[in-house]
């Protein structure tokens, strides 16, 4: 029996056109990158106008690094937590005393050498680029060094924040005594506030930020304990070089390659353009060749061969990434931007690592493995 729909004056009513695959694909991808997008630049923009108070907090995590073996190494010998904690505070703030009373007056006294040496430095280059064999024009030579020193000094702080000397005294001062404050409560309550903030999750959640914590502790402790160790062997070196060449200022040069250590890639070449620029004007042309072939070398060393020993799985992030964390936390915070900015993104991405390692079953991960212990099943009792 023929239905009443298969007659020949049948309409067929067609849809609206389908949208090209390649188009629903890129508009799926660009509204989500757009959001994206806006949550990154919302977050730096909160970041901004909280970093009074996060930068003291990232650097009292820091500081907690340094000074919690120490305060381990009382506890583990019987001493009860408060005597720890005295002779902790003890330890920091002689050592503190000890910088600023014997090794930063001589630094002080050196250091007030070293701009007229630079800018000598940096005519003698400048005469170089114009008379030279390069032959550039003196207009084009004098605008690039102008933009050059106008990019400098805005580095120090972050578009939109110059605010007057009063207030930064007060903000600079504010934030030390902040830190300060936050480094002594986490070196001496922490284990109790991770017991506190684990508490009010699941026993599973408990696990995934157990293995986060200490994945993101690990790379924050080795990413500390690497650049200080790469600085004193680039700053040793380096300032090494430059007193057996005959070049001033070595010492000033040494700590300022030390400091540059805590600034990835970035800080290395700046470290080693100073050094080779004081020695081109304090011992000539020779002995600049000299510093610099030095430099890169010790620089290149460190890349390939100690830094992948010290910082281990603390510091695994390609170039590109590092250069975009510190150009971030500069553009948010200035310098002390820069400096945070590249450990919290290791913190990150180790602490991503360790849950990922829970959720793919890899106990090799010693992060997520230690934060397995005292929650795996036993023969006799079920399975979570």
């Amino acid at each position: 029996m023929a239905r009443p729909d298969d007659g020949p004056d049948q309409v067929q009513l067609a849809g609206p056109p389908r949208v090209p695959r390649w188009l629903d694909v890129l508009t799926a991808w660009s509204w989500r990158l757009l959001i994206i997008g806006l949550a990154v630049y919302a977050t730096g923009i909160i970041a901004a106008q909280l970093r009074i108070v996060l930068l003291p907090v990232g650097i009292a995590l820091l500081l907690a690094t340094v000074l919690i073996p120490v305060r381990k190494l009382f506890t583990d010998r019987g001493v009860p937590v408060p005597l720890a904690m005295l002779g902790t505070v003890a330890v920091f703030f002689g050592t503190v005393f000890f910088v600023g009373w014997v090794i930063v007056p001589p630094l002080v006294d050196e250091f007030s050498g070293l701009d007229t040496t630079l800018e000598t430095a940096a005519d003698d280059v400048q005469e170089w680029l114009i008379d030279g064999p390069i032959g550039l024009s003196e207009d084009f030579v004098v605008d690039a060094r102008e933009r050059i020193e106008e990019a400098a000094d805005s580095a120090s702080i972050s578009e939109g924040a110059v605010v007057d000397g009063a207030t930064l005294a007060g903000e600079v001062l504010a934030g030390l005594l902040l830190a300060l404050v936050v480094t002594f409560f986490v070196v001496k309550d922490g284990p109790m506030m991770q017991r506190a903030l684990l508490s009010r999750f699941s026993e599973p959640r408990q696990v995934q930020l157990r293995a986060a914590g200490n994945g993101a502790w690990r790379a924050l402790g080795g990413y500390l304990r690497g650049a200080a160790a790469l600085g004193v062997v680039e700053g040793v070196v380096i300032g090494a070089t430059m007193f057996i060449v005959g070049a001033e200022l070595a010492l000033p040069v040494a700590a300022l390659t030390f400091v540059s250590a805590f600034f990835p890639f970035v800080g290395a070449i700046a470290a080693g353009i100073i050094a080779v620029s004081v020695t081109l004007v304090t011992a000539g042309t020779a002995a600049a060749g000299i510093v610099a072939i030095v430099a890169v070398v010790v620089q290149q060393l460190d890349n390939d061969l100690l830094a992948p020993v010290i910082y281990g799985k603390a510091l695994q992030l390609h170039p590109l990434v590092v250069i975009l964390a510190l150009t971030t936390g500069a553009a948010i915070a200035g310098i002390a931007g820069a400096f945070i900015a590249v450990p919290l993104v290791a913190v990150a991405i180790r602490a991503g690592a360790a849950v990922r390692s829970l959720d793919e079953g890899d106990l090799d991960d010693p992060d997520a493995a230690r934060a397995l212990d005292g929650v795996r099943p036993t023969p006799d009792a079920p399975d979570p």
